[in-house]
């Protein structure tokens, strides 16, 4: 099943309390979440940052076109060091179960070691999501460091 699930490990020159509120706080989300064409606008997330609370946001392209809205149940949190949301089904681009994103924020000296992981993804596999939070995550290195 390792074929259909994302996993990312990218070391940021950042504190881990960093770069866990660039995870968590709504002001923070809007400056790096989404691939390089998309933004997510800060009146458009919603987060509610409690286990049985929800993650949500729209992105929507630079350049006009399509919205898409993406939502998630909190199942653990433990601050700083660990998120886990449990996606909304999303049948309209082809994913009819939920997926599982768990991130892992790891002390590294004064940086923080953040680990990924998201799925299971039905065949053809995760290509447009892994696409998608590897230019997420460059987006967030850049603004936090690393």
């Amino acid at each position: 099943m390792s074929d259909q699930q994302v996993l990312i490990t990218h070391v940021f020159e950042a504190p881990r309390e960093r770069v866990f509120r660039a995870w968590t706080d709504p002001d923070e989300v809007a400056e790096w979440y989404g691939p390089a064409h998309m933004r997510a606008p800060r009146e458009r997330i919603h987060i509610d940052l409690r286990v049985g609370g929800r993650w949500e946001l729209t992105m929507v392209p630079q350049e006009g076109g399509r919205e898409f809205t993406i939502g998630y149940d909190i199942l653990e949190l433990v601050e700083p060091e660990l998120l886990v949301l449990r996606s909304d089904p999303m049948p309209d681009v082809g994913m009819h179960e939920p997926t599982v994103v768990r991130v892992e924020f790891h002390d590294d000296g004064e940086k923080t070691r953040m680990t990924l992981s998201d799925g299971p993804y039905a065949p053809p596999g995760p290509g447009h999501a892994e696409a998608g939070w590897n230019a997420a995550v460059e987006k967030l290195a850049a603004f936090v460091g690393g």
